[in-house]
């Protein structure tokens, strides 16, 4: 096809390859909903040149600044290292936009790879189409390079690349995460419908349980299930390093990668001086789920900061004398369960805060506005969040200290 006229320059722009203190562009993907709360926390970070993106946060910086995100960011999702920007109005110019990578700085032929593609536009109309022409540039460049070219494994590669089309324009990074960001509780698996540990970790940051902790107030969750706010607000009150967790990573099957760099983002995890953790208490009816939780927390050394006891939510009731945090995700309907089972649910679940947790202060999230109404409670904010696919509402829910006048 021929070259599309355009009014202005198509060459590609490409990132820096080799030299670790060159200015980058980075993109940290996270749950839609969520993009002022990752901002925040890589601001706290001490990242540069923040940019809110529709489901993304953009920043620049040395390579040690994407390292940095990866080991303490706790509500994205990945971190992606930008290679190219450029042309991609259809196959040819997606497919030379991406040959002009010296991919041997990149990539190792005796490797595998994939692609992640997102997006279309009129010339390339479908992902898969626009993956395998990616794939193709890369190999065909390696090819003539070494005479080899990588092989491809769609669930575990040794290098992920992510491409995202905007209209007629290409961004291709390397994801240096790997695996997703919230697989990082020891190989815990959750029970029915957990929530992710980078979305518990952003309604905790939504919610101020960082200076609740720093307070020394308790946290309670009434509904623990396999105990992710629980693992997540443990962590992030001690100032545990989530990346400190894993083992394997993204940039290991990329060349750019420098490993000196990302041991002293490492050591320097390792030395922060832990931070006194408040009581944390987790409750459920379900004995299954709660060794779940405790095997979870076992896995992050934080077993004995969160006392746990099995019991349904009709029995649930303030732990300590002193009010605190209550944080909750109960069953919405729409996934588990029967909706009117849900919905008597979070009519309990309104009946147990206003009578015996007096002076709490309750965050909730509720899967729909019906469920909000069931509550029976006026909330003080309805904070739009993204659970998978779901719509919630994370609800403040201020618990006045003036008892009723029956008990449930």
């Amino acid at each position: 096809m021929a070259k599309k006229p355009t009014s202005g320059s198509t060459s590609p722009v490409s990132r820096p390859a080799s030299d670790p203190a060159a200015r980058r562009v980075f993109v940290a993907p996270c749950a839609r909903g969520l993009e002022s709360v990752l901002l925040g926390e890589l601001d706290d970070l001490g990242l540069e040149a923040l940019q809110l993106l529709n489901g993304a946060v953009r920043f620049q910086g040395p390579l040690e600044h994407g390292y940095r995100a990866l080991m303490w960011s706790r509500v994205a999702s990945r971190v992606l290292v930008e290679l190219v920007q450029g042309p991609a109005w259809d196959s040819q110019s997606l497919y030379d936009t991406v040959r002009e990578i010296d991919w041997i700085q990149h990539a190792d032929p005796d490797r595998t790879m994939a692609v992640d593609f997102v997006g279309r536009n009129d010339g390339i109309r479908h992902s898969g189409f626009g993956a395998r022409r990616i794939k193709d540039a890369v190999c065909d460049s390696l090819r003539d390079r070494t005479g080899r070219r990588p092989g491809i494994d769609l669930k575990d590669p040794d290098l992920r690349l992510h491409a995202y089309l905007e209209g007629e324009e290409l961004r291709l990074s390397v994801d240096l995460a790997g695996e997703p960001l919230h697989l990082r509780s020891g190989g815990v698996q959750g029970g029915r419908a957990p929530l992710k540990e980078t979305l518990a970790a952003a309604l905790l940051l939504l919610a101020g349980w960082p200076q609740a902790a720093q307070e020394g107030r308790p946290l309670v969750d009434p509904m623990c299930g396999s105990g992710t706010f629980l693992r997540e607000g443990a962590a992030m009150a001690r100032g545990d390093a989530p990346g400190l967790m894993r083992t394997t990573w993204g940039f290991h099957g990329w060349r750019g990668h420098h490993e000196a760099i990302w041991q002293q983002v490492v050591e320097a995890a390792r030395s922060a001086a832990p931070q006194p953790v408040p009581p944390l208490f987790g409750f459920d009816a379900d004995r299954d789920a709660i060794e779940v939780a405790r095997h979870g927390l076992r896995a992050q050394g934080l077993q004995d900061v969160v006392s746990f006891a099995q019991a349904p939510l009709s029995v649930a009731e303030a732990p300590c004398d002193e009010p605190g945090m209550l944080v909750v995700n109960p069953p919405y309907g729409e996934r588990i369960g029967d909706r009117d089972e849900a919905d008597n649910l979070m009519g309990l679940l309104g009946d147990i805060l206003r009578r015996r947790f007096l002076g709490w202060h309750a965050w909730i999230l509720a899967g729909s506005p019906r469920m909000a109404k069931r509550l029976g409670l006026r909330p003080a904010q309805r904070i739009p969040v993204w659970n998978g696919r779901i719509e919630c509402r994370w609800l403040e829910v201020p618990i006045s200290a003036k008892p009723v006048a029956r008990d449930v």
